[in-house]
């Protein structure tokens, strides 16, 4: 099996790489799950150039990118104490097809634990789509269970339908 890699990110070539992922995947994940328009909608929105510089430069996100040998195969975005919560928020995970099953979603998820108890932290809280069972099913099987579910209006006549998962540390 291939070395994994962890890289935060910092430059603009790291940020590019991980739109491009992101692009990828929700696309893979939600074209025929939601409305027509609304996974181009929440890229723009939520996963590009210009949201992701703002998310660290205000929100205290920090993004990390995942290595596989040589290829960049997926990242994990995450923020402690979002919007005022005595939490870690994990508000982004995603693996590319050629990354799954080769432990980099598990590399991911420790290094958000890890980040999360040098916060000071005790709880990981995230959101997932209700119809997307694949990533629901692995949130549970790293030890996430859901609390509650939640419906957001993002804008554009578009609604987030989630369930919000936590896992105590």
């Amino acid at each position: 099996m291939a070395a994994i890699t962890l890289e935060p990110v910092s430059t603009q070539s790291q940020i590019d790489t991980l739109c491009a992922i992101a692009k990828t995947v929700w696309h893979e994940t939600y074209d025929g799950l939601l409305p027509p328009g609304q996974p181009d909608y929440m890229i723009e929105k939520f996963q590009s150039d210009h949201a992701v510089k703002e998310q660290m430069a205000r929100e205290n996100y920090r993004y990390v990118l995942a290595k596989l040998g040589e290829a960049y195969v997926g990242f994990v975005g995450y923020a402690p104490r979002y919007q005022g919560q005595e939490e870690m928020y994990l508000s982004k995970a995603y693996i590319l097809p050629q990354g799954r099953g080769q432990g980099v979603v598990g590399a991911l998820f420790r290094l958000v634990e890890e980040e999360t108890k040098k916060e000071g932290l005790s709880r990981v809280r995230l959101t997932v789509n209700k119809g997307n069972a694949h990533a629901k099913a692995v949130y549970e099987h790293y030890g996430y269970r859901t609390v509650e579910a939640v419906q957001s209006d993002i804008g554009g006549g578009y609604v987030m339908d989630d369930y919000v998962m936590v896992k105590e540390l």
